[in-house]
C-alpha cells in the first residue's frame, strides 16, 4: 500500500467514532491491514451464507441490510449511513452473514479483517470496551427499529420513520429528505406501497405534512410527535386484550 493511502486511511478511521480515541501508532497500524473497496449503486456486496472474516465501514453511500423470504420478498432490516459499521455483529462468533447486504448508492467502505481488530483488542483493553459498548448500540438500534417499524400501528410507523429524519434541535418547522424510494420506505415500514400512501395523505390531509416527491416538509414537529403518541396510545387496549384473550 502506497504510503499517501495509508495516510488516507488513518484519517478516514479517525473520524469514525470507535476510533476517535485509538493513538496513532494504533491507526497507523490498523491502516496496514485495511482494504478500501468501491461498490456501485445496487451491487450485492455480501449474500446470505457468505463468510464473515472481518467487519466494514461505510465512509460515504448507504448500504441496505436486508432478508429473503422464502417467497423471494426483499424485507430491509436496517440501513447503514456514513461512519456505520456493518458486519461486526457477526464477525466475532465466526458464523456467515445472515442478511443480504446491498449498496443503494455508489459507496465506499473500508473492510477490516477480523485479525487486526483483535490484535486491537489483546493491546488495549479499553478499545474492547468500545467495541462491546458500539455492539451494543447497534443491537439496541435494531431492536428499536422492529418495535418502531413492525409492532406499532401503520400510521404510528411512518411518523416514528419522518421523526427519525429530522435534523437535531429542530425548530417548529423541517424539511426531511426521504434518500430511497417509497416502494422501499413501505418494505422498511413493513407496509404494502399503497398502505404508505394512504398515511401520507392521512398526515397531509390534517396538515402536518406537505409531500413533494421525495421532499417531505413537517409544518409543526410538535404536532407531529402527539400525532404518533395518539396511534400509539390508541393501539395499547387492543394489544391488551389480545393478550388476555
Amino acid at each position: 500500500m502506497a504510503r499517501s493511502d495509508q495516510l488516507s486511511i488513518v484519517q478516514m478511521l479517525s473520524r469514525i467514532p470507535l476510533f476517535r480515541q485509538a493513538s496513532e501508532a494504533e491507526l497507523d497500524a490498523l491502516s496496514r491491514s485495511v482494504r478500501r473497496v468501491y461498490v456501485s449503486r445496487k451491487r450485492l456486496i455480501y449474500r446470505q451464507g457468505d463468510p464473515c472474516d472481518g467487519f466494514n465501514i461505510l465512509v460515504y453511500g448507504k448500504v441496505k441490510m436486508s432478508l429473503v423470504s422464502w417467497k423471494g420478498v426483499d424485507k430491509p432490516i436496517q440501513f447503514i449511513g456514513p461512519g456505520e459499521c456493518f458486519g461486526d455483529i457477526t464477525m466475532f462468533n465466526g458464523q456467515p452473514y445472515f442478511l443480504n447486504v446491498q449498496a443503494l448508492e455508489d459507496s465506499l467502505y473500508l473492510y477490516v479483517p477480523r485479525e487486526a481488530i483483535v490484535t486491537l483488542i489483546e493491546h488495549d483493553s479499553r478499545f474492547a470496551l468500545r467495541m462491546l459498548g458500539s455492539l451494543a448500540v447497534r443491537v439496541r438500534s435494531l431492536v428499536g427499529d422492529i418495535e418502531a417499524f413492525s409492532l406499532q400501528p401503520p400510521a404510528a410507523r411512518l411518523v416514528s420513520y419522518l421523526m427519525q429524519l429530522l435534523p437535531a434541535n429542530c425548530l417548529r418547522t423541517a424539511r426531511v429528505e426521504l434518500t430511497m424510494s417509497k416502494n422501499m420506505v413501505a418494505a422498511h415500514l413493513n407496509l404494502r406501497p399503497e398502505t404508505l400512501s394512504r398515511y401520507f395523505k392521512e398526515l397531509t390531509d390534517a396538515g402536518l405534512v406537505t409531500i413533494e416527491g421525495r421532499s417531505v416538509l413537517v409544518h409543526d414537529v410538535d404536532r407531529l410527535g402527539m400525532f404518533l403518541r395518539e396511534q400509539v396510545s390508541l393501539e395499547e387496549p387492543r394489544r391488551i386484550a389480545e393478550v388476555g384473550s
